[in-house]
């Protein structure tokens, strides 16, 4: 089993090419090579085992019957943080994981994982007191810088009611004590997905496939072990299978669906669903981030996301169809409600509404109220090399990655691993694509691109691509219309997108737009007509569909969003 790797795949910011015209080519890879592991899920948790695997010399064949990210891995919050509402329920040892792992994917992906300055408040009569916000900042600074290389990205402070009223003076005054803060990281959740992937991949030099839109059908077990995993290819039918002795379960709430193909039951899956509402930022008027405590002693965030606002999340169990949740009408008002009685000329309605999307979080079942259980995250193993992980978080996706890893190898269905190998840090190290602003903006001036794009628009590239933004800039340049906005106001341009297309593996316009950008996200669902069809003729031009299926294409993205839209 070879363990070498092609480390240094970037050239000139671009990764090894992985575009779906390449598809039939994967597919035959798929069919044709031995793989050592196989992971059935392309979410956050398949994505870390991947990198894990491939930092090993592991190779990995990694398949989601959707696209990447599709599931809880694009619906989540979009932040990377420790959870300190996790303090007062006891869960020290998740926070003080969660906090390590924000300091480091800080560092590994600066672009990406980007501090977030949050406010948590005392009010006359809330649970909160001021002695409680003091505790849980102290206590969760000196969990994040204890004993650890990484620091957290800013430390705790605390402001009395007039210095709040300066700092964010749409908020609420009447009964507040305190105003404590502290500092997490935001993220775009389906591009560390997806970065993690490709890090992965890449990581392989071109030993391993991920394929999105390919399904496992059947998980074959003979005398008690796995033997091979029968596959469709979603996109053109055709049906395949792979022998595996070791196959990862990293499907999350579909993981219960998953087994059954292998014959196996589970009943210790609990979905929640978790809602958000994106509203202009301006409509709220608040500059940095806020934990709102509810009377029900849930907490709501109001997330500051560029000239946007994320406000969620809701936090109840589901019952329904796991593909496509959406948000109701009454979630959006619980909310809205929130956000209205802590910044009172706010005064929020459905109009004021540009998007709104709805996830599944994979909880392990425990007694009490979904908000109540914990985001540990649980492993099993019946003995038969297929192993499946559920729960967690999406910041801990690396040391839960690296356990199942371990176990697998402990167990015999991969090889053994060395003595470094073994060490939980021994993933801990810099992305490849990571790239701070000011070296990002020292690579622009020594390749004279500085004046390609407006600032703004080349600070919207760096955070989303890191150094891949370099490949962007410099087709913006040769080709100065591929630096226009497609959209006036916002910043996505066709030199991002032909990007995508040849490095990110997407295959439809919905992939481009609801997860490779955040046009769905960010662009008011009032004007996704106009800028799908702005954006499908590139996807048009560069896979040769005819009028038809551009038409198909559009269709299918805009019925998406209608059902995301309840009003």
């Amino acid at each position: 089993m070879s363990r070498a790797r092609n480390a240094d795949f970037h050239v000139a910011g671009k990764s090894l090419a992985w575009s779906a015209r390449d598809r039939a080519d994967l597919l035959t890879q798929a069919q044709t090579r031995d793989f050592d592991l196989v992971i059935l899920g392309g979410g956050i948790t398949g994505a870390g085992i991947a990198r894990e695997a491939a930092l090993r010399g592991i190779s990995f064949l990694l398949v989601d019957k959707g696209d990447f990210a599709v599931g809880t891995s694009s619906r989540s919050s979009k932040l990377v943080h420790g959870g300190l509402r996790y303090l007062p329920q006891g869960d020290v040892g998740l926070v003080r994981e969660s906090v390590m792992e924000r300091n480091w994917l800080q560092r590994a992906l600066p672009h990406l994982v980007r501090p977030l300055a949050f406010h948590y408040c005392a009010f006359k009569g809330s649970k909160d007191t001021p002695l409680m916000v003091r505790l849980g900042l102290t206590a969760y600074d000196l969990l994040s810088n204890a004993f650890d290389r990484f620091k957290s990205p800013g430390r705790h402070r605390f402001l009395k009611p007039d210095q709040m009223a300066k700092r964010e003076p749409a908020f609420c005054r009447e009964g507040l004590q305190l105003a404590g803060v502290y500092f997490d990281t935001s993220t775009d959740d389906a591009r560390l997905t997806l970065e993690t992937i490709k890090e992965a991949r890449d990581l392989s030099g071109g030993r391993s496939v991920a394929l999105n839109y390919v399904e496992a059908e059947r998980i074959r077990v003979e005398a008690g072990r796995v033997s091979t995993v029968d596959l469709v290819d979603r996109e053109g039918g055709s049906r395949f299978s792979v022998r595996a002795s070791c196959v990862a379960n990293a499907t999350g709430v579909w993981s219960s669906e998953t087994l059954a193909r292998a014959g196996q039951e589970d009943h210790r899956l609990r979905p929640s669903k978790g809602v958000h509402v994106v509203v202009p930022r301006a409509r709220i008027g608040h500059h940095d981030a806020f934990a709102l405590r509810r009377p029900d002693d849930r907490f709501v965030f109001v997330l500051p996301r560029g000239e946007v606002s994320l406000i969620g999340t809701t936090d109840e169990d589901y019952h329904g169809p796991l593909d496509d949740p959406h948000c109701t009408q009454a979630e959006c008002d619980y909310l809205l409600d929130t956000v209205n009685a802590y910044f009172p000329e706010a005064r929020l309605g459905t109009a004021d509404i540009l998007s709104t999307y709805a996830g599944l979080r994979p909880l392990v079942f425990e007694e009490g109220s979904p908000s109540d259980n914990s985001r540990q995250h649980l492993i099993q193993d019946p003995g038969t090399g297929l192993v499946s992980i559920t729960g967690g978080k999406l910041t801990t996706f690396r040391p839960m990655a690296w356990e199942l890893l371990s176990l697998c190898s402990k167990r015999g269905y991969l090889r053994r691993l060395g003595w470094r190998e073994r060490r939980r840090s021994f993933s801990m190290r810099r992305y490849k694509v990571g790239l701070s602003w000011e070296a990002f903006e020292a690579i622009t001036r020594d390749l004279g691109m500085e004046g390609a794009l407006p600032e703004a628009t080349r600070r919207y590239l760096h955070q989303k691509y890191g150094q891949g933004a370099v490949g962007i800039l410099r087709e913006a340049k040769r080709a100065p219309e591929l630096g226009q906005p497609l959209m006036e106001g916002h910043p996505f341009c066709a030199a991002e997108v032909q990007h995508i297309l040849a490095f990110e593996q997407a295959p439809h316009l919905i992939d481009v737009m609801a997860r490779r950008t955040e046009m769905a996200l960010v662009v008011s669902h009032r004007l996704q007509g106009d800028l799908a069809t702005r954006v499908a003729p590139l996807l048009a031009a560069y896979y040769r569909w005819d009028a038809s299926r551009t038409a198909e294409e559009v269709q299918t993205y805009l019925d998406h969003i209608r059902r995301t839209i309840f009003f």
